[in-house]
């Protein structure tokens, strides 16, 4: 017999020495990883989709009721107080609103112990969309037989729709820093950014379409306005309820609610990236002090037509749209360091603009609102990833509740400017955000890197 004739293949004795049941069960095992891993690839695009379609119509729908243009010149129907347009302002502003930081503490208390924070952030998306509906109505009904009775609940929806933003910001954050990746996340907001834009300047087209239609008049064109926010925001809020969000790490019992305060205080003095950027985001957030003023100093000082608001709003969501990628690209590559310092940059260059233009070109207003849009655009895409970057998982709603908590002086900033334009004019109050903001910046440059691999 031929050597090895007879033997069996090395192959073939391979197979013959594992059991058909070991066979099986590894088999099972793979099919089973496999599932799980096309399951979880499944979930990551529905919930990146959910969160583009939400941020899309959200933008669309704000920029319809923009507190830079639209709110000031709606409350300028009813009052000529500074003060009063500034208060609009610091209940709900492009960088936030006072009611958005009242309640996270209290959130972030009570989501400690919950791995799942969609139900709480679900009930708040209802609350904050009929807002937008019950003013709508109560503009149409109410607007020009009760005009103070309009300006009273006015305020007092609006201050609704921040508490409950506030309610939804710590699950929100929560969630997509569960779902995304860290160096998804970047591109996914500067997406929704992105999408969100173009449907913004849209909306903005149509606000100018809507307040210079001679044939729309008072309180109808903001009534029309209101309407077709409530209805955008319908749709944006349904669309962030249907995310699919894993279960999360969470503390097995909540402790009493001093205790807690007190655990918060503990992270905020341990920790001194944190408290950097804290300062950061505040004095950063000093734009805020005249962003309700540069369209009313346009209509007031350099009298500018009513339809040209529509255009200062087109340009602002312009400025968001033709950054958004970039400042994705920026935090995913760069770091949001990098992020944070530049958009701080933009911050002071652009009350030293509206200083510098003369009364004479309003027309280049347009262009201060296209760096508003950068600059509010930069802030918020940096924020949002370096703060989700720091804070340990086990406690990001602490960290997220205490940044929304801590940053009540930006929100403030409208109403402090509405009285320096009150009590003093327009230029001292670019004088001041200016300064302000310059801090803020020259601040920036002393937050650490994060991220080691990056560039920042």
């Amino acid at each position: 017999m031929a050597k090895g004739a007879g033997a069996p293949s090395p192959h073939l004795a391979l197979k013959q020495g594992v059991p058909n049941g070991e066979k099986k069960k590894e088999a099972i095992q793979v099919n089973t990883a496999e599932k799980t891993e096309q399951s979880g690839h499944r979930r990551l695009k529905w919930n990146f989709a959910m969160g583009l379609l939400h941020g899309i119509f959200f933008s669309g729908a704000r920029a319809l009721v923009n507190p830079d243009t639209i709110l000031p010149v709606f409350l300028s129907n009813f009052t000529s107080s500074q003060a009063l347009i500034g208060l609009s302002g610091t209940i709900m502003g492009s960088l936030g609103g006072i009611g958005n930081a009242l309640p996270q503490i209290p959130i972030a208390y009570y989501l400690q112990n919950q791995t799942r924070k969609l139900p709480t952030l679900r009930a708040a998306l209802v609350v904050r969309a009929l807002s937008w509906g019950l003013l709508a109505l109560m503009t149409y009904l109410l607007a020009t037989s009760h005009p103070q009775l309009t300006v009273v609940l006015f305020l007092s929806l609006l201050l609704i729709f921040t508490l409950t933003g506030g309610v939804a910001a710590v699950p929100f954050y929560d969630i997509w820093a569960k779902v995304l990746p860290p160096t998804l996340r970047g591109r996914f907001f500067g997406w929704r950014k992105l999408g969100g834009g173009l449907l913004a300047i849209s909306s903005g087209l149509v606000a100018k379409w809507i307040l210079g239609h001679p044939g729309i008049t008072f309180p109808t064109n903001f009534t029309l306005l209101f309407t077709l926010a409530f209805l955008l925001m319908s749709v944006a809020f349904l669309a962030l309820g249907s995310v699919k969000e894993p279960p999360g790490e969470a503390y097995r019992e909540r402790p009493p609610f001093r205790v807690f305060l007190k655990q918060a205080g503990g992270l905020l003095r341990r920790d001194p990236g944190y408290q950097k950027f804290l300062a950061v985001q505040i004095l950063s957030g000093a734009g805020a002090l005249a962003l309700p003023f540069y369209v009313l100093y346009a209509r007031n000082v350099m009298h500018t037509p009513l339809e040209m608001v529509g255009y200062f709003l087109s340009a602002q969501m312009f400025g968001n749209v033709l950054s958004n990628l970039g400042w994705g690209h920026l935090s995913d590559r760069r770091g949001n360091r990098f992020v944070l310092r530049l958009s701080s940059f933009l911050g002071f260059t652009i009350p030293l603009f509206a200083l510098l233009v003369p009364r004479q070109q309003s027309w280049l207003f347009v262009l201060l609102f296209v760096l508003i849009g950068v600059y509010i655009s930069g802030r918020e895409i940096g924020l949002t990833n370096f703060l989700l970057d720091l804070a340990p998982p086990r406690d990001r709603t602490t960290y997220i509740s205490l940044s929304g908590t801590l940053s009540f002086p930006v929100w403030l900033f409208p109403s402090l400017g509405g009285i320096i334009a009150q009590f003093g004019n327009y230029q001292s109050l670019f004088l001041v955000t200016l300064l302000v903001s310059l801090a803020g910046f020259l601040l920036s440059l002393k937050l650490d890197c994060l991220r080691t691999n990056k560039a920042s």
